[in-house]
This record gives structure tokens, sequence and C-alpha cells, in this order.
């Protein structure tokens, strides 16, 4: 007799989550993704993955805990949009996630930072400094290999679920021109939304503002399971459509400056001692507070703003400048006297502002922008600079589908979940609130992704 198989819509970290947790129970899986490849956004995400009370921390001496991280995470949400159950869910299975990966699949998630609006270094990453790619490409090569249980089908295009009273037994796709049946229970892991900018689309019915902006994301990211799980008999709820998330550091291709589609400029460079410096060469802001605070400074500041990046810091994120300086995004001068010459910025407002960082930091005066924490804070107008123009792009959608601490979708009528139905990953809603904390997304993805898989695998 045939084991019947679970259905995982989405092909990222969120997706290859649950598939992995749905096969560690005995389940056969049918993974289906839109795009010819799988690994979505998370192949892209550069940061890291947060983790509170992890074995890499205890390593390094960081003190930490799943207390501070709910904290620092409720905080971010705002006391309006926070919710409990979701961060304790989020937080208290962290340090697992991290072993999960680090045990099951051998990911070196050794190296461990602070970013902006962590109270502790948490964010962890791999010592190439490609956390997404080196997290998400090990799960993919793992459940390609298992061909004995798993069917993967790219190029599929989910078009409705199937419901039969009241539960949801399938969905119908499309492949290849033709439409297929395909019948168990369902995890959706379709990602967000921050690539919608149809007219009529998610972006522009809540946040049409936005629309102007570029996007980090890929084409993929169009709000496919909120549209799938509204469209039930009874729909499923949704929350938080107008929280998204405008990632402060996208690169400028000044190549291609309207690009629609642009590089993240990841939030290590900052957490690794990068200052952030306005048209006339001052800083403006704390590089390493939360993104929405530091978004609303940049786009306040006289632009073009620019990321740079001294030797010290520079050197611990290496790979990511070698990475964007190959793409045209990220130049290197030899000195502060070659930059201002480049740019039109007066030399002597450059020698300024390091000199006064590097009083802020030693602890000689204090900082007018309240940054508390300065790594690699050493800044000379003799040694090589690092630099890239930077502008705030549409990054991440908090809101999304209503869900439980167990990843099941939730009625909108009722908030009752809907059975045979989970989701994870971006394409849910009310984990994060107002802000989305630096290293929370891949987490998200992880733990969300297990809890959708160790529930429809009971389901």
């Amino acid at each position: 007799m045939s084991v019947p198989r679970t259905i995982v819509v989405g092909g990222g970290l969120a997706g290859l989550s649950a598939a992995h947790t749905l096969l560690e129970h005995g389940k056969n899986v049918l993974l289906l993704d839109k795009m010819p490849s799988l690994g979505g956004n998370s192949v892209k995400a550069s940061s890291g993955i947060n983790g509170a009370g992890t074995a890499p921390q205890q390593a390094l001496d960081i003190q930490d805990s799943v207390e501070v991280f709910f904290a620092d995470t409720a905080a971010s949400a705002g006391p309006d949009l926070a919710r409990p159950a979701l961060i304790t869910a989020l937080t208290a299975n962290s340090a697992g996630a991290i072993a999960w990966l680090a045990g099951t699949f051998g990911v070196d998630l050794s190296v461990v930072s602070r970013l902006g609006g962590h109270t502790a270094a948490r964010t962890h990453r791999d010592p190439g400094g490609a956390p997404g790619w080196t997290i998400t490409s090990a799960l993919m090569k793992r459940l390609t290999a298992d061909t004995a249980r798993a069917e993967i089908v790219k190029s599929a295009r989910v078009v409705r679920l199937l419901e039969d009273a009241g539960s949801v037994v399938g969905v119908e796709y499309e492949a290849g021109g033709a439409l297929v049946e395909a019948r168990g229970t369902v995890v959706l892991a379709t990602g967000g939304y921050a690539a919608d900018f149809r007219p009529g689309g998610l972006l522009a019915q809540h946040r049409p503002e936005l629309l102007p902006l570029s996007t980090t994301n890929g084409e993929h990211a169009t709000g496919d399971g909120a549209r799938l799980a509204t469209a039930l008999a009874r729909p499923a709820g949704l929350c938080d459509l107008d929280q998204v998330q405008v990632h402060p550091t996208g690169f400028v291709d000044p190549a291609r400056p309207d690009a629609k589609t642009k590089f993240l400029a990841a939030e290590a460079l900052r957490g690794a001692g990068a200052l952030l410096l306005d048209a006339h060469g001052a800083r403006f802001v704390d590089e390493v507070g939360r993104r929405d605070v530091v978004t609303a400074a940049m786009q306040a500041a006289a632009g073009p703003v620019r990321l740079v990046l001294g030797t010290a810091a520079a050197e611990e994120v290496r790979s990511h400048c070698g990475f964007y300086a190959s793409k045209g995004l990220m130049k290197r001068y030899a000195d502060a006297a070659a930059f201002a010459a480049d740019t039109g910025i007066p030399l002597e407002s450059i020698r300024a502002t390091f000199a006064s960082y590097s009083s802020y930091a030693s602890g000689a005066e204090m900082d007018p922008f309240a940054r508390a924490t300065f790594r690699n804070a050493s800044y000379t107008a003799e040694e090589p600079l690092h630099v890239a123009i930077i502008t705030p792009v549409v990054h991440y959608t908090m809101g999304g589908l209503a869900v439980d601490a167990h990843a099941r979708v939730l009625t909108a009528d009722s908030a009752t979940p809907i059975p045979g139905l989970f989701a994870a990953g971006e394409v849910i809603g009310g984990v994060h609130g107002r802000n989305r904390l630096a290293g929370s997304s891949l987490l998200e993805a992880v733990v969300f992704g297990r809890l959708a898989g160790e529930g429809a695998a009971k389901a």
C-alpha cells in the first residue's frame, strides 16, 4: 500500500524545511515550485539566521537567552502588533533550528554577530559569508537526492486548493501546459508579495506609496499563497498586509540606477562596522539601528547616501565585498582623497567624520545618534575604503496568512484552523508585527517550516 503524499507548495527554505520534516516523520512529499529552480528568496539572504542559547554562542561566550530574544522581537514588532504566541514559537525554537541545520545537514554557522535591533550577538552565518545559499542549498541537495520519497516538480503553478467538506484535500496545478490534481494535506510556503507591483496587486491595495521603489525580491514573490487560501469556500484570514519592510540598503547599480530589482546590501556590512554618509560626507543615524529607523533617516538625509567600509570592516566581510565589487556595485578607493575626488565630497568633511567617529567609539565623546556598539571602528583618511551608493528598497512583507503557533492556517471568520492546510515562511503574517529583525527571515522559514511539517505529518 502506497504512503499518501503531503504537498508542499514553494521550494524556498520554508518549503524545504517542511519537506525534510515530513520525510523525518516517514511521509512522502510532493514539492511544487512555480519557478524553474528551487531556492526562492532564501538563497539570497546574506545576513544570517538568529538563534538564542545556541552552541556557537556558548563557544564564543555570548550571553543570550530566549527571554531576551523574545523581548527584542516584541519591541521590534510594536506593542499593538506583537503576538506573544507566535513570537514564542519563533524564539523558543531558534536554538533547535540552528542545531538541526548543523546536525542534520552539516551547515557551519559558527560566525555570530550582533545586528540592528538585537541586544545580543545572535545572528549566525557561515565562515564563507553566504548563509542563505549555504543553508538552502544544503537542504536542496539532500531533498533532490531522495528520489524514492520526494518528488519535485518545477515550473508548476498551483491554481487552486482542492476542498472537501471544509477541509483542504489537495491542489490543482499547471505544469507543461496541462492541469494536474494532487491529493494530500497542503503546506503553503509560497513567499510574500514584495514583488507584487501589479495594478490592483497587494502592494497597490495596501501600500501604494511603495510602488515607485525597487525591490530585492525575485519575480515569484507575488502573494500567491494569500490568494489561494482566501479563495476557499471558507476563506483564510489575513493580517498586517500594510506592514511592509523597506530595507535601508539596496545597492544602486551605476550601470542601471533605475532597475526595479536591486541587490541587497547585506546588514552584515553595517554589523561589521560600515558607516552611512550623506552627500556632504556626514553621518546621520546609528548604522546598526532598527531597519525602519535607519530607512526613515535615509529618506530624510541629503542624497545620494553612501555605505563606506574601512580596512578592518571590509576584511571581516571580505567575501561580501568581493562579490559586490565583481558586480560593479561597490568601488574600492586607495584612500579618502581618492574617494573625495571621485564623488565631490570635501575631503575635510570626510576627515572630520572619521575623527569624530573614532572619538565616539573610544568613549571620549557621546555619539549624537546614540550608537552603543562600535565594531572595527578605526577609520583613517589614509586607508583604503570600499564604497557603494545605497537606497531604500521593498524587502520583506510582514503581513500574510493568519496562522497559530502550530503553523495551522486560520479562517477569517472564526480564527479556527482550516483542516488540511498549513503555512510557513513569508506567506504567513503576524510573527514580526511592524518590523522584522535582521536574521529572523531564515529563522522563521526553518521554525515554521518544521512546525508545518510536523503538523501536516500528524494531520
